[in-house]
């Protein structure tokens, strides 16, 4: 089956972030292929993978039009992230995150590591104030 992401987040221009939200990435690699297959295709510059605990930020470079041009800038520990836990049952937590996204240009500075804080406001910040989060496809509960 075809990777479909689960929350983008578009401009009149394209796909600006796309996001994979799953309550668990029992193959991290195989995500992570799938997703930077994904960026390069849809020329998106930034992707995330989300956990309830864990965030990978990959970023393109667009240097080669092959995922080769996609690179992890960093892995974080979401636990202090949330205000409260996140569902564990899988279009629940989609929600839960697209949610966030929706919120994060207007929630107050939350208290988080200093990698953390530097990755959302130079990546998904300017990505979510400028574009529209939406759904990927339909979720069911």
């Amino acid at each position: 089956m075809a990777f479909q992401p689960d929350i983008l987040i578009t401009t009149p221009d394209g796909i600006t972030l796309v996001v994979e939200a799953k309550v668990t990435l029992p193959n991290l690699e195989g995500a992570e292929e799938d997703l930077k297959q994904y960026m390069v295709g849809m020329q998106c510059p930034t992707g995330l993978l989300i956990t309830p605990k864990r965030m990978w930020l990959y970023r393109d470079s667009f240097t080669t039009r092959s995922p080769q041009s996609v690179h992890r800038v960093g892995e974080f520990n979401l636990t202090r992230l949330w205000d409260q836990p996140p569902p564990l049952q899988g279009s629940r937590f989609e929600m839960f995150v697209q949610r966030w996204l929706e919120d994060l240009p207007t929630q107050p500075a939350k208290e988080v590591p200093d990698e953390l804080g530097e990755a959302l406001r130079d990546y998904v910040l300017p990505a979510v104030t400028s574009g529209e989060v939406r759904a990927a496809h339909p979720r069911y509960p």
